[in-house]
Parts: structure tokens; C-alpha cells; sequence
């Protein structure tokens, strides 16, 4: 017979799984960045515990850049197992016209 410790601490851990099911650090960047910030950058890779963010504006580069501590922490509470440890910032290259 289990502990009810051990069956809250069980009930509780299937929540987390199941809530994390199909969510994926690219899908939940609007949650963690912020709506304003995800309107105008997209993560576009993830390796190596490196998170990278591609921003429409050189502007939106350097807010990114001023908050990254904030995100690390956001994205390392939701995501831990993925154990980020850094964001890259680049600039989305524009399309060429035809």
C-alpha cells in the first residue's frame, strides 16, 4: 500500500506529463517570450543546449538580448529536461523577390 505522499506525488506527476504532451519549446515560444517579442522572432533551432532565435529587426535582437536571462529561466522551468543553457540571436535573412 502506498504512502498518500507517494499517490499525490504520482497524481501530480501525470498532470505534468500529460500537459507537456505535444507541447514542444518551438510551440510555447509565444508563452515564454511574450507575445510582443514571438510577433517578431521565431526559435528556428535547437542543439546542443542552444536555443536559436531568429528576429525580424536588429532592435528586436538587442531586447531578446537584454532578456535572455528571463527567457533562459522561462524556458528551463517549463522545458527542463532540455536543459537550454544559451539563446543565439540571428537576423532572418529576407526573402529575395523573383
Amino acid at each position: 500500500m502506498k504512502k498518500a505522499g507517494d499517490l499525490l506525488k504520482d497524481f501530480f506527476d501525470n498532470i505534468s506529463l500529460r500537459r507537456k504532451e505535444g507541447e514542444t519549446v518551438f510551440s510555447s515560444w509565444d508563452k515564454i517570450a511574450g507575445s510582443d517579442i514571438a510577433g517578431h522572432s521565431r526559435i528556428t533551432d535547437l542543439k546542443k543546449n542552444v536555443l536559436t532565435v531568429e528576429a525580424d529587426h536588429p532592435g528586436w535582437i538587442q531586447l531578446i538580448n537584454l532578456k535572455k536571462r528571463q527567457i533562459l529561466e522561462k524556458v528551463n522551468e517549463k522545458f527542463p529536461d532540455k536543459e537550454i543553457s544559451e539563446i543565439r540571436v540571428v537576423l532572418r535573412k529576407a526573402k529575395k523577390a523573383d
